[in-house]
């Protein structure tokens, strides 16, 4: 799959289920649901160049290569949670990190891409 709108489409979708669980505290599908919009926010921006990963630490290059610092770094923060949250599951410390993170990568792709990618209200 290394078409734009799916992997935009995607990581709109799972951030839409993201936010849903983390209203539903349940922070294990937080943790991998995050892990999950990050890595087609990833794939969508990587497709537009023709480019397409099938490993995580392909896109952990990427990243780093093509995005500024702070956005590598709360990509990096989702990662992590990932695992923490898949071993100790209720954390909802951990969780709202996620949420938190996911936004500033949200912002960051909303401009780059010029298109919404969630209500504001979320």
């Amino acid at each position: 799959m290394g078409d734009f709108q799916k992997h935009f489409e995607l990581a709109k979708e799972k951030f839409k289920a993201t936010i849903t669980a983390y209203h539903n505290k349940q922070s294990t599908v937080v943790g991998d649901l995050g892990t999950k919009v990050v890595e087609q926010l990833i794939e969508a921006d990587a497709a537009r160049k023709g480019e397409h990963f099938g490993d995580h630490q392909s896109r952990h290059e990427y990243s780093d290569k093509h995005f500024p610092a702070e956005i590598s770094k709360a990509m990096r923060k989702i990662w992590f949670a990932y695992g923490d949250l898949g071993y100790s599951g209720i954390n909802g410390k951990r969780s709202k990190a996620v949420i938190d993170n996911l936004k500033i990568i949200i912002e960051f792709f909303k401009k780059r891409f010029e298109a919404k990618i969630y209500e504001e209200n979320t």
